[in-house]
């Protein structure tokens, strides 16, 4: 009799601990999908998981990483998981009591965790599974413990917790090992994407620059206050008209910034050190705010005070010189752009000037002058964010790849020193270069590979990809520019749209306001993607087709009867508009257009290449683009 309960009760442990075995896998599996996106193993965004979603905010969060080494919490839950698989084979039949307590103190953490996650709202589907998991786990333990009293049934205590231990170990010393490689490989990239850029600052010499004035017609009259460049004469020309150096510095600084502009502030103080420590570099100022009030160049405004701010700083040099400018422009910079009619009087003071007569320069013509004038060139250099950094004229492209303002500048320092660069100037690009330029030096990403749906073929060599919104009247005019290409160069193409609606409902990068002018943008989304998967190609194409012909204030019940037109179950179409998947999908495309920069929509990307700016009157830029991809230089 004894012997049948013995064997029923290891019966009851082999379900359990086959149970404990599945629990410890999918833990493993939620926390793993989560390693590899921080390792930067998985190149895509994970469905409902991404830089601005919940799984984002709690890796950057105060319980991400381990205090005082900094280590991912999610690498420990990991190496945790890992480590409990492989002691569990020594848990059989009942697991050992040291175990039990490690399980116990599993539990707790994942227990902290949740409250967190519930706490913050921060609703990381994988962290929840991991935990969840996890918990069930402890439960799986601690039945298994309680089934049986007998001391000959527990599993080997020494052997289990030593496996354990090890594997923790070995397991985290791997996952170091890996993100030393990955590290490492970053590192390379992004020096070598680094050094491009240097050596295009290094190399440049004004015989290689384009003027950008070469065929614009000199004013009238020239005079600094009465009317305003367009653009840069000549490349000695494009400075401000302060500057904060030597004046016949070898390596001369141009910043058009906006006083308000995040960016615009770091970047400052990183200048602000570079001229303290040489006696080689020299900077100046160009305006541009983001502020539709004085800037016709930008559709909206993003900074309130950045017209009033600039004007602030041209005031005081035109009343006080040199000095008064640079004091007023470090100023600005420390109140972050902005200050009150209450305030305004404060900082005049401040600079020794009387509050009136300020005033009574700041809204005069000659200061109005004086900012259309940088308005207008920063325009035809097609600044389209703050700051625009030169070096002698060459962009540093800082916001494509991570580079290092000091060593750019000691790097040309000494190539001039050395007679390597001439130390003469180049004429920044305009504005169709510079969209052209940006795109052919940007990095190159690993684009989603769809053959099903894309057009063209699926061997191609080169590929466009579109982020849009489908009801958005723009995606028409770069539809039909896309559908000419792939005409000119068959075989050459594949192309697809991809979701990126501009709608708050299903896109939080989108501003409320949007929601009444998209208001279908998210129904489209889901309806594309829906009529892929149940129709293919042609019927994912041709609800595109309808979307962008239908525009913007169409309704889900007359998308429904499109998707019935061309050969969709009506059923079968609202349960996928509904579903997880489809969500996931749209989700995916909206995470990638955060991943990979995109400000303005529709996004075009070229082999993997994003055009930061498409649209230049009637300039060809997309035909430019892909003139280069396909035949070169």
């Amino acid at each position: 009799m004894k012997d049948m309960i013995q064997e029923e009760t290891k019966k009851g442990c082999g379900l359990r601990w086959f149970l404990g075995l599945l629990f410890l896998i999918v833990a493993a599996g939620a926390s793993g999908l989560l390693l590899m996106t921080e390792m930067g193993v998985i190149g895509v965004s994970l469905p409902g998981c991404g830089e601005q979603s919940a799984c984002g905010d709690l890796s950057r969060g105060f319980f991400g990483s381990v205090p005082g080494i900094g280590w991912p919490t999610s690498y420990v839950g990991f190496t945790f998981f890992i480590a409990m698989m492989v002691a569990w084979p020594a848990c059989w039949p009942r697991v050992p009591r040291t175990m039990v307590l490690i399980a116990r103190l599993g539990m707790l953490m994942s227990v902290m965790f949740l409250i967190v996650i519930l706490v913050e709202w921060k609703l990381c589907p994988y962290c929840i599974t991991a935990h969840i998991a996890n918990i069930a786990f402890w439960i799986t333990v601690e039945s298994s413990k309680d089934s049986s009293k007998s001391a000959t049934m527990e599993g080997s205590s020494m052997i289990a917790t030593t496996t354990f231990i090890c594997s923790f170990i070995l397991a985290t010393g791997g996952l170091y090992a890996g993100q030393v490689q990955v590290d490492r490989i970053d590192g390379i990239q992004r020096a070598a994407s680094e050094q491009a850029n240097i050596d295009e600052i290094v190399k440049a010499t004004l015989g290689g620059g384009a003027n950008p004035m070469k065929d614009v017609e000199k004013p009238k009259d020239d005079g600094v206050f009465t009317t305003t460049k367009t653009a840069v004469k000549d490349p000695s020309d494009f400075g401000g008209r302060y500057l904060y150096g030597p004046e016949n510095a070898p390596v001369q600084i141009v910043m058009v910034g906006d006083y308000q502009c995040p960016d615009c502030n770091r970047y400052e103080k990183i200048v602000a050190e570079i001229l303290e420590s040489r006696d080689d570099v020299s900077l100046s100022i160009r305006h541009f705010p983001f502020n539709s009030d004085c800037n016709p160049y930008v559709s909206r405004t993003l900074h309130g005070n950045a017209c009033w701010a600039s004007k602030f700083a041209e005031t005081a040099g035109i009343l006080g010189g040199n000095d008064s400018f640079w004091e007023a422009h470090s100023l600005l910079f420390e109140v972050k752009g902005k200050f009150t009619q209450q305030e305004f009087p404060v900082l005049v003071e401040q600079l020794g000037f009387d509050p009136k007569t300020f005033e009574q320069v700041m809204v005069g013509q000659v200061v109005d002058a004086i900012l259309q004038e940088d308005i207008e060139i920063g325009g035809n250099l097609g600044v389209y964010f703050t700051p625009m950094i030169f070096i002698n004229g060459v962009q540093l492209k800082w916001w494509q790849n991570p580079v290092d303002l000091s060593s750019t500048v000691d790097q040309l320092a000494r190539a001039i020193a050395d007679g390597r660069n001439d130390g003469s100037l180049k004429a920044p690009l305009n504005t169709e270069q510079k969209f052209i330029d940006d795109w052919k030096t940007g990095p190159a990403r690993n684009t989603p590979a769809q053959p099903g749906i894309s057009k063209g073929i699926a061997s191609a060599p080169h590929s466009i990809i579109v982020f849009s919104d489908y009801t958005d009247p723009e995606l028409m005019v770069v539809d039909a520019k896309i559908r000419k290409l792939m005409e000119k160069y068959p075989g050459q193409l594949t192309y697809n749209v991809l979701a990126s609606p501009k709608n708050p409902d299903c896109n939080s990068r989108i501003r409320d306001s949007f929601r009444e002018l998209f208001p279908s943008g998210c129904i489209a989304a889901k309806a594309v993607k829906s009529a892929g998967k149940l129709g293919g190609k042609e019927a994912y194409w041709a609800m595109i087709d309808y979307l962008m012909n239908a525009g913007q204030k169409v309704t889900q019940p007359e998308i429904i009867s499109a998707g019935v037109k061309i050969g969709l179950d009506r059923d079968a179409f609202l349960e996928a508009m509904d579903s997880q998947e489809i969500e996931a999908q749209v989700q995916t495309d909206v995470l990638r257009t955060k991943g990979w920069g995109m400000r303005t929509f529709p996004a075009i990307v070229i082999d993997g290449k994003l055009v930061p700016r498409w649209k230049l009157d009637d300039k060809p830029i997309i035909e430019q683009c892909v003139e280069i991809a396909v035949n070169g230089e």
